[in-house]
């Protein structure tokens, strides 16, 4: 095999393995051919940088006209998809009411399932199911689940299952018997048998504004120091404690507050641990009088509420595209090799062909030298036709 042979074997065997090749002679004879491949690592490193761009870009976008909002509903009841339904509203930069698609969400029930059998891990919850029915405008209603890794897609947000607790049904009655607060009130959990705190505040309807705390233990029990506990998060002893106190309950001038605390330093107690009177205490259905005459309190029924957290992010799917890019940009940039490759024919003095094999690898190429010895094996078992 003569050196002009040599060098055209080696290029159509460099070209078969996807290298790019040059051929060079001395005079009118090739005598050397230069490969190279790898170019497709480039590219994925410019298309992970340039995908990183449209990621941030796109997150940015996203944020600004996008939305999350917080709401607590109670079993039973229902909330909108309106400015006015949030207990919580955090708007991006350049949200707009027309964001908020049209839409109803109302909670049937709430599941909660818990472990019975594993005496040491007794009462942790294994599985939570919020069942609700989803109304858009114009369209039929439709029944939907909601779990904690399970978001409900409706009008283009996600609505994810946050939290829970219970929401006992207070009814207060004046001294005549008429009803003058009776709803569901959503109780903070403070320790993981659900034991709780509420709040109700009557501005009118009594002779005088009061507020109550209470005190919520679904499975009450009595601890060896008088106090209550909840041992379980279920309803087996549902327990509520109420303390009650008169006074201006600062609703009347205009100001906000927080529907979930008490500020009790200007109001006087007329039930409770400083008071004369014992704390309220009330079972499921149980009914006792208010103090100095005012009326009744009952607890009718325990629902139970849920938090639902509304998510609005118009770019999701872009920053799902350009994060695929971003993740093959890398992976060709980190395992896609760039290398070159050098066969030169020297023609000795007696006649005979020198075959030379070089290779160089822009990088760390752990497997150059390998390859390098691949090419020259195959290329000197090359059968050459005569």
């Amino acid at each position: 095999m003569d050196a002009a042979t040599a060098v055209t074997t080696a290029n159509d065997l460099l070209r078969k393995q996807g290298y790019r090749t040059e051929v060079y002679a001395s005079g009118d004879v090739p005598d050397s051919v230069s490969a190279e491949r790898g170019y497709l690592r480039e590219s994925g490193n410019l298309v992970f940088h340039i995908a990183l761009i449209g990621v941030l870009i796109t997150v940015g976008i996203g944020g600004g006209f996008g939305y999350t909002g917080q709401r607590v509903v109670v079993e039973g009841y229902a909330f909108s998809n309106s400015l006015a339904s949030y207990d919580s509203f955090n708007p991006g930069r350049f949200f707009t009411d027309t964001a908020l698609v049209p839409y109803t969400i109302a909670v049937d029930s709430f599941k909660v399932k818990y472990e019975e059998q594993n005496i040491k891990a007794l009462g942790q919850p294994i599985d939570f199911t919020a069942n609700v029915t989803t109304t858009l405008r114009g369209e039929q209603p439709q029944s939907a689940t909601i779990k904690v890794n399970s978001p409900l897609e409706i009008g283009g947000s996600q609505v994810y299952l946050l939290g829970n607790g219970y929401a006992p049904q207070v009814i207060v009655r004046d001294p005549e018997g008429t009803v003058v607060f009776a709803q569901p009130t959503p109780c903070l959990p403070q320790d993981a048998n659900l034991f709780s705190v509420c709040i109700v505040k009557l501005p009118d309807g009594l002779s005088e504004q009061i507020g109550m705390v209470g005190l919520f233990y679904p499975t009450a029990v009595v601890l060896a120091n008088g106090g209550g506990a909840s041992n379980y998060p279920d309803l087996l002893n549902p327990l509520l404690n109420l303390e009650v106190y008169t006074g201006d309950l600062g609703l009347d001038n205009g100001k906000g507050s927080n529907a979930y605390s008490l500020d009790t330093d200007s109001l006087t107690q007329i039930a409770g641990r400083k008071s004369d009177v014992k704390t309220l205490s009330l079972g499921l259905g149980d009914t006792v009088d208010l103090p100095n005459g005012l009326g009744t309190v009952e607890l009718a029924a325990i629902p139970r509420f849920v938090s639902l957290d509304v998510h609005h992010d118009p770019s999701q799917g872009w920053v799902l595209l350009f994060a695929v890019f971003v993740v093959a940009g890398l992976v060709t940039s980190l395992f896609i090799p760039r290398r070159r490759m050098w066969v030169k024919a020297v023609t000795e003095n007696d006649g005979s062909v020198s075959l030379e094999y070089a290779g160089l690898a822009r990088g760390d190429d752990p497997g150059l030298v390998a390859a390098v010895a691949e090419i020259a094996d195959k290329h000197s078992g090359v059968k050459v036709d005569s």
